[in-house]
C-alpha cells in the first residue's frame, strides 16, 4: 500500500470516528442516494448488490456508513424497509415511505425513482427560498451592524467632545449617550435576554402546536395574513401534492398515499385536514369531496383534481398542480422579497440619519452660536 493510499486510509477513519456525529443525511445526499440507487435497480441490479456497490464508491462519509449497513442488513434477510427503521442515522421520513410502500405494492424501483425526483424538487424549494431570503438577511445583519458600531464606537468618541459643554444638551442626543453607555455597560445581558427569550418562544411554539385548538387558532391566523397567509397556503400545497402525486405515480394506492403524507408532514398545521381527508377516502367517499374541506388546497386546484380524479389522471394532476402552485410561489415570494428589500434600506437609511443629526446637533448649535 503506497503513502498516499495509508493517508487517505486514515482521513477515512478519522472520518467515520470524528465527522459522524452528523448523524442526519441532507436533502441533496437523500437525492444522490436515490438517484444512484435508482440507476443501479433500472439496470436489473439486485438491491443488495446496488447498495453494496454505491456505498463503496460513494466518498462522502455519512452517506458510506449509511448504504454499507443497508446493504449488510439486507444480506442478513431483512426487508429494505427493516434496514432503514434500524439504521440508527437520520434521514427524511419521505424516503421510509417510499420504501415501505414500493416493498408492499412489489414496485419498489419505481417508488425509488419518484423519491430521487421528490428530493430533487425539495432540494430546488430549498434552494429558493435561501436564494431569495439571502439578501434581506444581509441587509438586516448591516443594520444591526451599523447600530452596533454607532452605539459602541461614534457615540463614545463623541461623547468626550460633549464634556467641556457648558450649554443644555438636547433630548435626543442626551437619550443616545445614555443608551449608549447602558448598552456598552449591559450587554452581554441584553443578548442573553434575547437568546433566552427566543429559546423559550419557540418551545413554547412547539408546546402549543401539539394541541389541536391552538394548531386551528394559528392556522386560521396565518391564512388571514395579507400576503403571508397565501404564500403559507401555496407553499403546503406544493408539498402535499407533490408527495401525494409522486407515490400515486409510484403505484400507490390513494389511502396508503394519504397516509404516508400524515407521516411525512406530522408537524404541519393542516395535519389534521390530511387526516380528515384519509378518513373520508377509507369511508368510501371520492377525494374531491374531502377535498372540500381543506383549506390548504386553492379553489381553482380543488376544481381540477376533481376533474383528474373523474378521468383517472389524478397523479398527474397533483404533479402539474404543485409544478403550477411552485412557480406561483416564487414569483409571490420574489416580488415580496423585492418590495421588502427597498423598504429595509430606507429604513435604515433614516435610522442612521436620525441617529447621527441626533449626535452631531449640538455640534452645529455651537458652531452657530460662534458665528
Amino acid at each position: 500500500m503506497s503513502l498516499w493510499d495509508r493517508a487517505v486510509e486514515k482521513i477515512t477513519i478519522w472520518a467515520d470516528t470524528e465527522i459522524l456525529w452528523v448523524r442526519r443525511l441532507s436533502i441533496q445526499q437523500l437525492q444522490l442516494i436515490c438517484q444512484q440507487l435508482s440507476f443501479a435497480l433500472d439496470g436489473g441490479m439486485p438491491l443488495t448488490a446496488a447498495l453494496l456497490l454505491i456505498g463503496t464508491e460513494m466518498r462522502q462519509p455519512l452517506c458510506k456508513k449509511f448504504l454499507l449497513e443497508l446493504a449488510e442488513w439486507v444480506r442478513q434477510g431483512r426487508t429494505f424497509t427493516q434496514a432503514l427503521q434500524q439504521s440508527k442515522i437520520r434521514y427524511s421520513p419521505v424516503l421510509l415511505e417510499f420504501v415501505l410502500a414500493g416493498e408492499e405494492n412489489g414496485v419498489l424501483r419505481e417508488t425509488i425513482g419518484q423519491a430521487a425526483i421528490y428530493f430533487q424538487q425539495q432540494n430546488k424549494t430549498k434552494q429558493m427560498l435561501f436564494s431569495a431570503l439571502f439578501y434581506p438577511a444581509v441587509l438586516l445583519l448591516l443594520m444591526i451592524f451599523a447600530l452596533g458600531a454607532m452605539f459602541f464606537l461614534v457615540v463614545p468618541t463623541v461623547v468626550q467632545t460633549y464634556e467641556n459643554f457648558d450649554a443644555q444638551l438636547p433630548v435626543l442626543t442626551q437619550w443616545l449617550i445614555e443608551s449608549s453607555a447602558w448598552l456598552r455597560d449591559n450587554w452581554p445581558l441584553l443578548l442573553a435576554v434575547i437568546v433566552l427569550s427566543a429559546v423559550l418562544f419557540l418551545w413554547q411554539l412547539q408546546r402549543w402546536g401539539k394541541h389541536p385548538k391552538v394548531r386551528v387558532v394559528l392556522k386560521k391566523g396565518l391564512l388571514k395574513l395579507p400576503v403571508v397567509g397565501k404564500l403559507y397556503q401555496q407553499y403546503w400545497f406544493v408539498q402535499i401534492a407533490q408527495a401525494l402525486g409522486m407515490m400515486l405515480s409510484g403505484g400507490m394506492l390513494l389511502l396508503q398515499s394519504l397516509k404516508a403524507v400524515q407521516q411525512i408532514y406530522g408537524r404541519s398545521l393542516f395535519i389534521e385536514e390530511v387526516e380528515q381527508l384519509a378518513e373520508n377516502v377509507a369511508q368510501g367517499y371520492s377525494l374531491s369531496i374531502g377535498m372540500q374541506q381543506c383549506t390548504f388546497i386553492p379553489q381553482m386546484a380543488c376544481q381540477m383534481l376533481t376533474v383528474s380524479e373523474h378521468s383517472g389522471a389524478l397523479s398527474q394532476g397533483l404533479l402539474q398542480l404543485s409544478q403550477y402552485y411552485r412557480q406561483q410561489f416564487q414569483q409571490r415570494l420574489t416580488t415580496m422579497i423585492g418590495l421588502l428589500e427597498p423598504c429595509f434600506v430606507i429604513f435604515l437609511g433614516v435610522l442612521v440619519l436620525l441617529l447621527t443629526s441626533s449626535l452631531f446637533l449640538p455640534l452645529l448649535q455651537s458652531y452657530q452660536y460662534l458665528l
